[in-house]
């Protein structure tokens, strides 16, 4: 079975910004349960295949190899006939994490770094000093003849 083409980042900068996109990596796309049932309603009517019910979701079906269609298509009808009906996707949407980590508190974050850092830079610091005072010593010793 061949391996899937990986999106490219501008495809997945594209395949983000569709309202029915809840995530996407390089090599997997998870849609909304609203895409779902909006496919499912539209490869009811007659003639409608895969590619034209993407494109009139707004995807681009060129950016999906022949095998990833078919299988898209499967597994959508398959989860529309299951007794459970359409499952929410697991984990937050690109756009919930970005909303996420824009109330985060980063200022605690940072004071953490910064005094690691500054630590960091104190015991650099003492190592010069013992490392001069050597130095110092050596050359300040009578030479030995």
């Amino acid at each position: 079975m061949p391996k899937s083409i990986p999106f490219t980042q501008e495809q997945i900068r594209i395949l983000e910004e569709n309202i029915y996109t809840h995530h996407v990596t390089q090599n997997r796309i998870v849609f909304t349960v609203a895409f779902k049932e909006f496919f499912a309603e539209q490869a009811a009517l007659p003639g409608m295949t895969t590619k034209k019910i993407l494109r009139a979701a707004g995807y681009d079906p060129d950016f999906f190899p022949r095998a990833s269609l078919d299988s898209i298509r499967k597994r959508i009808l398959r989860e529309a006939s299951s007794p459970e009906g359409f499952k929410n996707p697991r984990g937050l949407s690109s756009a919930e994490r970005t909303a996420h980590f824009a109330e985060k508190d980063l200022t605690k974050q940072r004071t953490d770094t910064s005094i690691k850092e500054l630590q960091e830079r104190v015991v650099y610091l003492e190592q010069q000093i013992a490392f001069l005072k050597k130095i110092s010593h050596i050359r300040s010793r009578p030479k030995e003849d």
